[in-house]
């Protein structure tokens, strides 16, 4: 029988200022610390360390990989499933005129996703963790918020109201922050995205030239039509512009952003709370 961990799990948080807000000085925003990212070799690892039975790891992973392809096939034949995670099932958003009923539906006109409600379990552990919040006032250098569609970029209102459009393959992005201007010389010298699941860690690098727009609050690339739809990407920004938008400091700064982005779904507001639901993506269910 498989140990269970003696030690309460800690959630490491990081508060930072909330500065979308216009008349309030002193506000934050609080996010996860994001740890790395965990694929199913990973868990098989440890739950083989775990194990009093001295089961293979990787005769874990296999059984583990069978039993979350059987769970995709099954949620996507129209089964919901309750695990120790919580409750999944599929969903579809649109609106369809009678004439259009008549054959198989655009696929255009309606998204389909999957609607997450918290187990009891996953509850519990989230009540009992150990919460470390790390404060960061005052920052220098740059700031990454999100990195948005190009869409949500130019209508933040709509993106706001629940009718944003997705970070996409192919499509352009906005790094939305403070500080940002990408400038100066040096090889590192731009924007780094690096794909965070999976083994591969796919590294993807836009020098200054393919940045647009490249201002203090917004800078832009052009998603690789190649990304899968739900990869999860990290993005990293290089600069040795200063905080005025113009001076070049004597050595670049280098700034990751505290999240990850994922391709296909809407980019979450910061200091937003809740999750974000997009195509494909996992929305928390308001009943749950």
């Amino acid at each position: 029988m498989a140990k269970e961990p003696t030690q309460k799990a800690k959630l490491s948080l990081k508060a930072l200022e909330l500065t979308l807000t216009k008349d309030v000085t002193n506000d934050y925003y609080l996010t996860p610390k994001l740890q790395k990212c965990l694929d199913m070799a990973d868990l098989a690892r440890e739950v083989a360390a775990m194990s009093t039975r001295q089961e293979d790891e990787d005769e874990i992973k296999r059984i583990g990989n069978l039993l979350m392809k059987r769970m995709v096939w099954y949620l996507s034949s129209g089964y919901s499933l309750s695990t120790v995670l919580g409750y999944f099932r599929p969903t579809v958003q649109g609106v369809l005129l009678e004439s259009e009923l008549a054959s198989a539906p655009n696929r255009d006109r309606i998204k389909l996703g999957i609607s997450y409600s918290m187990s009891q379990e996953m509850r519990q552990a989230l009540a009992e963790a150990e919460l470390d919040v790390e404060i960061q006032k005052a920052a220098v250098g740059p700031q990454l918020y999100s990195v948005v569609s190009a869409q949500d970029a130019m209508h933040p209102d709509a993106a706001t109201r629940g009718q944003g459009v997705p970070v996409s393959a192919g499509e352009s992005c906005i790094i939305k922050g403070k500080n940002l201007k990408v400038g100066g010389t040096g090889e590192k010298i731009g924007v780094t995205l690096t794909r965070q699941d999976g083994n591969e860690h796919t590294t993807v690098f836009f020098p200054i030239s393919k940045l647009y727009p490249n201002t203090p609050t917004q800078v832009g690339f052009v998603m690789p039509s190649s990304a899968p739809e739900g990869s999860v990407w990290s993005v990293q920004l290089c600069t040795q512009i200063g905080n005025t938008g113009s001076q070049l400091l004597k050595a670049p700064r280098t700034v990751s952003m505290n999240d990850y982005f994922i391709v296909g779904e809407v980019s979450e507001t910061p200091g937003g709370g809740g999750s974000e639901g997009g195509e494909g993506g996992l929305e928390e269910d308001p009943l749950g």
